[in-house]
This record gives C-alpha cells, structure tokens and sequence, in this order.
C-alpha cells in the first residue's frame, strides 16, 4: 500500500514505494530503495515536498457477525423452551396448577446437554435478545447456570436435575404479586418491597402441594434463595448453617442474571462488576464462600474469547483472564491491536459483554 509523506516526516527503514525524480536531474531514488539518513538530508535539499512509502497494509480486526456469535441450533432449543416456560406460567396464572409433564420436557435430558454446555451457554445467554417476558428469561437462565454449576460441583444426574428445576420455579411465585409492583421504575415504597419479599414464600406454597412436594432440595432452594448467611436475607432472616446447599448456591446465581438484564429500576452491569459485587458479599460474609468461588472462577473460564465493550469506548475481546482469582480483571485486545491489562489499568473497565447487535456494528 502507497502512502505519501511529506519530507520533513521521512525516516530512516522507510521502503520507497515509487521513483523520485528531481525535475532537473531525473532519477534519485529508485522504488523499492530502503531510505537512511543521508539519502532524507539529500531530499531536504531538494525542490520535493513528499514521496510515496510503501507500507503494509495493516490486517483488519474482524468484528464477529451475528452468525458467528449465536449458534442456531442453541437458540432454537432456548425458544422452544420460552415457549413451553410461557405456556407453564400461564396455565399457573390460570390457576391451573404445576404441568409436571410439561415441566420435563423444558429441561429434557437432551435439552439439558444443549443449553447447558459451558462456554457456548455462557456465550449464547449474553449474545441472544432478551426482549419478552423477563420473568421468563429470568427462569430459563437460572436453570441454564444451574445447569453449569451443578456440573462443575460434579453432582450427579439426579441431583443436577433437582437444582435445574430449582432454578427453572426459583420465582414462580413472583406471579403472585401485582405487575405494577415488579415493572415499578424508581425505588419501591417500605410496603411495596414487602410485597416483593413475599414471592419466595408464595412459590414454597405453591410447590408444596405438588409432585414436588416431597423433594426438600427443590422446596429449600425456592424457599431460601434470598437468604443470607449472615442472617440479613428474607424471608425468615436464618444463618448459614440453617440455608440449604441449593438456597446457598441459588442465591449466588440469582443475584449473577438479575444484574446482566435491563430492569425497570437498574441498567445491565458488565460480568466483572457483577463479579466486584459477589466478592464484596462473599468476603462481608453474606453469599457461601465456597459455591461463590466455584461459580466466578469457572464462570471467568467461560468468559475467554468474548466481545466486550470498554468504558473507553474500545470494542476488544478477552485474551487471558487469571482464572485463580475471583476478583480477577482480564487482558483485552482491542480492534487496533493494542493490549490493555485491566488489573493494572484501572482507569479502564469492561462496560459490557457485547451481544450480538453490538458487536456487529462495532467500529
């Protein structure tokens, strides 16, 4: 690639991309020469203002598309499982009861594989639109990282199963509480937020009564998913020998998905800021240290390779990240090629992980 330059801007290892040529002596300098001082200081004498360079055309930075970031077949299985989700709350609204059979087949054993296989579910839960019914989305991921967390705590199938379907009721009870409450912008009144707190306990109620009625893991986890193990939580404000293991972990994955969506009253944070927070609570003694750092330290290995947006306005992607540390920052190449330690840049932050609109358009 040709490029002019002005002679007062030449250096020495500079390529000459065409013949310069001197109106009064012809040929000086041949295409191809490699420039060195004495052959600038020549030119700076001479009635030339700029010659051609040649340089390297300089590799562009291919932004992902949208084929490349969402994988169909994955999305089509998470929409036919919002489908069938939609269709569960419904009848519950309806006053129909709980669709045990239609609960199953949401999170078949081939559903569970496909939406629940690691980095492309990390992946694809931040690349796909979230527009509809929150609650819905809400549900569906929280099975989907229950999915993941089940497997890197190694349960067993039967037990892996028991905290996916925790996470798929963790909020039904929400269903119960007046929308003007849940889509409220702006703070939420003393009586308001008690009404709020109330949804763990319609949800244990109306599981009780089920098919599930009999699997305590199930009915803890939708009971004590806001608990604390300080004893700060609700709805009965026990400590974390009282919090059942499924309570303890769900708490941590409820707080990770309600933060990575658009609310009413709060915008999206990017997963590191979401991991600052789970950190402070973990280290004040409010979120069960261990399943903490179960879930940020795999959930960071997850993380590798994705698009993100910096507080710089910088599009890069994540090249390393010290999946050792809970609080760890990654190292992110940007489209100019250029490497930003954020552990050691703390000017620059991971303002979002890009969906795939985002990272389409990016500059």
């Amino acid at each position: 690639m040709l490029k002019a330059y002005a002679i007062e801007n030449l250096k020495s290892g500079m390529v000459v991309g065409r013949d310069v040529n001197d109106p009064d002596e012809g040929l000086l300098i041949r295409a191809g020469t490699v420039l060195n001082n004495a052959t600038i200081f020549q030119l700076l004498d001479r009635p030339i203002f700029s010659i051609y360079i040649e340089e390297e055309e300089k590799k562009k930075h291919v932004t992902p598309t949208k084929s490349s970031l969402l994988d169909a077949p994955y999305v089509a299985c998470y929409q036919q499982a919002y489908g069938q989700m939609e269709e569960l709350l419904s009848k519950l609204r309806e006053g129909a009861g709980l669709d045990i059979v239609l609960l199953e087949s949401i999170f078949s054993a081939e559903n569970m594989r496909q939406l629940c296989d690691g980095s492309k579910a990390v992946s694809q839960l931040s690349n796909m639109d979230r527009s509809g019914d929150y609650l819905v989305h809400h549900s569906l991921h929280l099975a989907i990282l229950a999915g993941l967390m089940g497997r890197w705590l190694r349960y067993d199938d039967q037990k892996r199963h028991d905290l996916v379907i925790t996470g798929l009721l963790l909020d039904i009870g929400k269903i119960k509480i007046p929308d003007t409450i849940l889509s409220k912008k702006g703070p939420l009144s003393d009586e308001e937020f008690r009404a709020i707190q109330k949804h763990a306990e319609y949800g244990y109620e109306m599981l009780k009564d089920t098919q599930l009625g009999t699997n305590r893991d199930i009915l803890f986890g939708v009971l004590q998913h806001h608990e604390r193990c300080d004893g700060s939580g609700y709805p009965y404000g026990v400590c974390r020998a009282q919090i059942s293991d499924f309570g303890r972990i769900m708490a941590i994955l409820d707080i990770y998905d309600a933060m990575t969506a658009d609310r009413s009253y709060a915008k999206k944070k990017s997963p590191f800021d979401i991991f600052a927070i789970l950190h402070d609570d973990i280290m004040s003694g409010k979120l069960d240290t261990e399943y903490g750092v179960y879930f940020t330290k795999h959930f960071c290995h997850a993380l590798n390779g994705s698009w993100v947006r910096l507080s710089t306005g910088e599009v890069g992607h994540i090249v390393y990240l010290d999946e050792s540390r809970v609080d760890a920052l990654p190292i992110v190449q940007t489209l100019d090629d250029q490497f930003i330690d954020l552990s050691s840049n703390m000017s620059v932050k991971v303002e979002a992980i890009l969906n795939a609109e985002e990272a389409q358009h990016a500059e």
